[in-house]
């Protein structure tokens, strides 16, 4: 697609993969599979759910000025964006029609906006599980009658890379062959170049250390749901799934793996869903 305004901004500065990975990859993603449905310029608003930094957020409101963008966290990273998209862009200002908002976890958002469409980019795998059926209600009740889910994860947690350490651990499956305490203590041994497609805002912001053990965290939080999972309980808080894209890696499964797990879940690296709303 053409962008919107370019003279607003200058994507020739962009300079850290990091950025570039949110604001062309992920925004034109999203924007590519909500706008085969409907037309994103006829739309009223749209809402990132889980925005983070909102580099992706920020990326979709460029392209549509027309549209209000929400995005909402229950962190506060996006306080970061003003600075971040003036050097990475050169914007002197965010555009008026994005609107940037910490919320409290389990925060209903029903009562306060009614987006056309939702987006959500890697961020339900760090949802404890429990929690999900309560936040697609949220999420389906907040939208309007045949408004769209788009939702991305990857890496999916039994992928080869499923543990989101790939930063500093290149063996494949590492977190479901080695125990804990090894995979702990590579991390923490590890002594190399972060890639740059990894250095993001917490890599700007810690130490090292601290960087290694935040990941370790994040690891420890994620809730190791798959892509069958995520689009049955997608579909049991009333949404019809439009389109559905599963990547897989064709990579060599070691045996022992292939004895505990579904061989479908560990090639399975990521998924990109689209869901409806009822009319």
């Amino acid at each position: 697609m053409k962008d919107s305004h370019p003279e607003l901004w200058d994507p020739e500065r962009i300079s850290t993969t990091w950025f570039d990975s949110h604001f062309n990859h992920a925004a034109r993603r999203v924007i590519d599979w909500i706008g085969a449905e409907h037309d994103i310029s006829g739309m009223s608003s749209l809402l990132d759910f889980g925005c983070g930094g909102a580099i992706t957020t920020l990326g979709v409101a460029l392209r549509f000025p027309q549209v209000d963008v929400y995005g909402v966290d229950i962190g506060d990273k996006f306080l970061q964006l003003p600075e971040l998209a003036g050097d990475q862009l050169g914007l002197e200002l965010l555009p008026a029609n994005l609107h940037l908002r910490k919320i409290k976890p389990l925060q209903p958002l029903v009562d306060d906006y009614r987006p056309d469409a939702v987006f959500t980019w890697s961020v339900f795998e760090h949802i404890p599980r429990e929690q999900i059926p309560g936040i697609l209600a949220d999420l389906y009740a907040s939208l309007v009658p045949g408004g769209l889910l788009f939702l991305q994860i990857e890496p999916l947690y039994y992928s080869p890379w499923g543990s989101h350490l790939r930063r500093f651990v290149e063996t494949p499956w590492a977190h479901l062959l080695w125990p804990d305490s090894k995979l702990r203590d590579a991390v923490l041994a590890y002594e190399g170049d972060i890639p740059p497609q990894h250095q993001g805002h917490q890599y700007r912001e810690r130490n090292m250390e601290d960087f290694k053990r935040f990941h370790l965290g994040e690891f420890e939080s994620l809730n190791r749901i798959t892509a069958a999972q995520m689009s049955s309980m997608i579909r049991e808080a009333g949404f019809t799934i439009v389109r559905e894209q599963r990547m897989t890696l064709d990579i060599g499964i070691p045996e022992s793996l292939l004895k505990q797990y579904s061989p479908d879940d560990l090639r399975t690296n990521g998924i990109l869903l689209l869901a409806e709303k009822q009319r």
